[in-house]
């Protein structure tokens, strides 16, 4: 990783451009790195370039996000103007694992069924961070147009259905 660190940093001394998903795969490419990792690569810059400031916001001036897609299929969650209200129905829901941990912690938790609402949310509320966990696309999407300090996670499956996420990886970020 270390060396990664410093070959980035020399691409950047360089002039490469990492600031856009655009710029990055324009770069990538002059050195042989294929389209289907730019995405990847896109929001481990992103993450990275925002880590400790994301870290150095309280939880009470930060929202996360969940995906729909996440709940299990007995979820009973009713939709509102704000995406999906947890009712907490089942134990074994990485959602409702998820948003009791966060909000404990002082987060916002939303149960978004897509990136529309998340920015309608997320300019009713102007958080200062948010940490995001959908699929690739999504999450970049979110990277491209956000302009505060942001976290994403991919999830582990996509397909919106019946998706999952790595727990520990949500956790650790909280």
């Amino acid at each position: 990783m270390v060396y990664l660190k410093k070959f980035i940093q020399d691409l950047i001394e360089m002039g490469a451009d990492f600031s856009t998903k655009k710029a990055l795969k324009r770069s990538m490419k002059l050195i042989g790195i294929g389209p289907e990792n730019v995405d990847r690569l896109y929001i481990e810059f992103k993450n990275d370039h925002y880590r400790e400031k994301f870290k150095s916001i309280e939880p009470k001036y930060k929202m996360l996000f969940l995906p729909q897609c996440l709940r299990t299929t007995r979820c009973k969650a009713p939709i509102t103007e704000a995406g999906y209200k947890c009712v907490k129905c089942s134990q074994d829901c990485k959602v409702y694992a998820i948003k009791a941990k966060a909000e404990k912690m002082g987060y916002r938790v939303f149960i978004s069924p897509g990136g529309s609402m998340n920015f309608n949310v997320i300019k009713k509320f102007r958080p200062k961070a948010v940490i995001g966990v959908a699929c690739m696309k999504e999450l970049v999407l979110a990277a491209e147009e956000l302009r505060i300090p942001m976290q994403g996670v991919e999830l582990l499956k996509s397909g919106c259905v019946a998706t999952d996420v790595n727990l520990e990886h949500v956790f650790s970020l909280l």
